[in-house]
């Protein structure tokens, strides 16, 4: 008797630790579906969003010196970056969604950037726009993480400060002519308002050179 109910217990306990394990691959199931819609839907409002800020584009530029803090020009770029961050921690640096978005995300990068060389030469502004070129692969750019960390510091310390950043190894053809434009041959590239420099900068480096 006292074995049956020994048994008996196993069984229950099995039953119930199959039925978490099943359990946890069906949640796992649904989210992975979730995630994956949300992904479709918002790839699928990347066309017309593209297309409406081209034209907003095109009329800003026209006066652009009223909608320097109008927080229209950037918007768009923030709320993209922040979801392609969220994207390669869920799904990889290297997926394919998260790469498709990461090209729209780096023709809103270079859009921003027109506008902002535009204000400097149209509204008497200083703002100091910083491209920088990386590679998420370690084996050809050991400091690429370093830089971008430098760079963000120093993003977070100064208001004037615009930086973009370009995967080098992104297939997209904006992208290859930056990289023949600047001559860029290494990565981490840091540039400053047109001056190019090659290699890993350190924060007081990079300080010594915004008041040169």
């Amino acid at each position: 008797m006292v074995n049956r109910e020994i048994k008996g217990k196993y069984f229950i306990a099995f039953l119930l630790t199959a039925s978490i394990f099943v359990l946890g691959i069906f949640l796992g199931i649904i989210m992975s579906d979730f995630k994956m819609s949300r992904i479709y839907d918002y790839e699928v409002g990347l066309m017309t969003n593209f297309l409406v800020q081209d034209v907003q584009s095109q009329l800003i530029n026209e006066n652009p010196c009223d909608f320097v803090n109008s927080g229209l020009v950037s918007q768009e770029l923030f709320e993209v970056g922040d979801r392609v961050t969220a994207l390669e921690k869920d799904l990889g640096k290297k997926d394919d969604r998260v790469l498709s978005l990461k090209k729209y995300y780096t023709v809103l990068q270079v859009k921003d950037y027109l506008f902002f060389k535009n204000v400097n030469e149209k509204c008497n502004s200083n703002y100091i726009l910083n491209l920088f070129f990386y590679s998420n692969d370690p084996r050809v750019c050991e400091r690429c993480e370093d830089q971008g960390f430098v760079l963000g510091y120093l993003r977070a310390d100064n208001i004037n400060i615009r930086t973009y950043s370009f995967d080098v190894n992104l297939d997209l053809p904006i992208v290859k002519y930056l990289i023949s434009y600047y001559n860029v041959t290494v990565t981490p590239t840091v540039i400053f308002n047109d001056k190019v420099y090659s290699g890993f900068i350190s924060a007081d480096q990079l300080n010594k050179l915004l008041v040169e």
